[in-house]
């Protein structure tokens, strides 16, 4: 994906810089001192990775038409060659990777070979196995009360907040018009330092995956730990979202 006009790169920032403003109000309104406090669970914060275009290159056609319904071609007659009409591959994503909030759809772009995707897809028992038994051990906001609860929200939010500053969507990802939503599990110890982030949802992409990762654990280290949570072994889960189209 190529950006050819100052224009298009304007919009782009224009619209990215609303996104951001638009976030961090809700946030603040949710926040806000005068509000009553509802011990529900709010809904991940979600962020949006930048469209960092890749290097200039050369347009390649996209093609407008779409492929004919396929039928069942007839028996050719004797003497004439039965023609082969070559159908466009589709990348169809698998049903775990549907993220739970509905995100723009990317424009079609020519799919290429996408040999890490399956193992993507297929992630290690012992990974989904650990994530289970830290559950029951560490508190998160549906196991916290009282002020541990906003304390919790707090830090989902800085974490958001500092990750946004490390965001990148990678060219090759760009390039092959792969998106999608990995949800990124943070834990911090007692000694208040967070653990490695791991993945709880994939993206369908071992790529997007690995951004994410990145982008989660630089925000962790950065984001400040409120004071109801010195102490206290804790978990939180952010959904970093790649999409192509973020207008």
């Amino acid at each position: 994906m190529t950006f050819d006009s100052s224009d298009t790169r304007e919009l782009a920032a224009r619209r990215l810089r609303y996104s951001i403003v638009a976030s961090l109000l809700v946030h603040l309104a949710i926040l806000w001192p005068g509000n009553t406090r509802v011990l529900t669970r709010d809904a991940p914060a979600i962020l949006h990775a930048t469209l960092k275009p890749p290097p200039r290159r050369p347009m390649e056609p996209i093609p407008t038409e779409k492929p004919a319904p396929r039928a069942v071609a007839p028996a050719p007659t004797p003497g004439a060659p039965a023609s082969k009409q070559r159908q466009p591959v589709l990348e169809q994503a698998s049903q775990d990777s549907v993220p739970p909030v509905a995100a723009p759809t990317a424009p079609p772009v020519k799919s290429q070979a996408e040999p890490e995707s399956a193992a993507a897809t297929n992630l290690p028992p012992s990974l989904s196995a650990a994530a289970g038994a830290a559950e029951g051990a560490l508190m998160t906001e549906a196991s916290a009360s009282g002020e541990a609860v906003d304390g919790l929200r707090g830090y989902r939010l800085a974490v958001a907040t500092q990750a946004r500053r490390f965001k990148r969507y990678p060219a090759q990802a760009m390039a092959s018009g792969w998106a999608g939503t990995a949800d990124i599990r943070v834990e911090v110890g007692r000694d208040g330092r967070p653990r490695a982030a791991t993945v709880v949802r994939s993206s369908g992409h071992e790529l997007l995956d690995r951004a994410a990762l990145a982008m989660i654990d630089a925000g962790a280290l950065r984001a400040r730990l409120p004071e109801s949570l010195r102490g206290k072994a804790f978990a939180i889960v952010l959904p970093v979202v790649f999409n192509l189209d973020d207008g």
